[in-house]
């Protein structure tokens, strides 16, 4: 849980990106990406000590952005704009059955997407297009869609 831990202090030392726009939560989302590698995937799982599913990850992702977003990816999707374009922070939905959402994920930037995952077993960061044939939706929480960012906070969980 070392990762979990930097991420704490990552958390704390944020004011200096407070109005750093897109590139800024770029910067940070990557950040976090390297700092909650270590989370392993549990479905159902809420904590980081233990283990997240997708929607959890996202869902704690965010709360350290200062958006509280509902608990299960379809929650997150009907809570959400649709937008054209991948922005950093945009929400990625996915349906593997082709009925319903089934996975979240938030996207970083450069074509990569950073998502909690059972098959590879934990947090990680994939490229957007292995994924591209179920992709469903790019949106922003309705709370984080205002055409820039939030600045960034430095509350930690």
């Amino acid at each position: 849980m070392k990762g979990v831990l930097f991420l704490f202090a990552f958390l704390f030392s944020l004011e200096g990106l407070a109005q750093g726009g897109w590139e800024a939560l770029e910067r940070w989302l990557w950040q976090a990406a390297r700092a909650t590698s270590s989370i392993p995937y549990v479905y159902g799982g809420e904590d980081p000590r233990r283990g997240m599913d997708c929607s959890a990850y996202v869902r704690w992702v965010y709360q350290h952005l200062g958006v509280n977003l509902p608990r299960t990816s379809r929650e997150q999707f009907y809570a959400s704009v649709p937008i054209r374009e991948y922005v950093p922070g945009a929400l990625l939905f996915f349906s593997e059955s082709g009925r319903e959402i089934d996975h979240v994920a938030i996207y970083i930037g450069r074509g990569y997407m950073l998502h909690a995952s059972a098959s590879r077993g934990g947090v990680g960061v994939d490229p957007v297009s292995r994924y591209a044939k179920i992709l469903v939706a790019i949106a922003l929480p309705k709370a984080f869609y205002r055409g820039s960012p939030p600045p960034l906070s430095s509350r930690g969980p």
